[in-house]
């Protein structure tokens, strides 16, 4: 039962977010799945993911980069 309603959560999120669409005419019904645009939101959220890293490793390095003004203070 349990596995049942998490299957029904799953293709009720994907089909919030687009991922699966449900069309009904006379004497057929479908099912699809959209795999351009599941394509497409991959990609998107790769490339955020790659520019959300980048930022962090830019922050990160920033950080640990030793203070050129410290070391010119500390010299006086």
């Amino acid at each position: 039962m349990r596995a049942l309603i998490i299957l029904a959560a799953v293709v009720i999120l994907l089909a919030l977010v687009g991922w699966i669409t449900f069309n009904s005419e006379p004497g057929r019904s479908s099912i699809n799945l959209e795999t351009e645009e599941i394509r497409e939101d991959t990609g998107e959220m790769m490339r955020s993911g790659s520019e959300l890293l980048r930022d962090a490793k830019e922050e990160i390095t920033d950080e640990t980069r030793p203070d050129d003004n410290a070391a010119k203070r500390d010299a006086e």
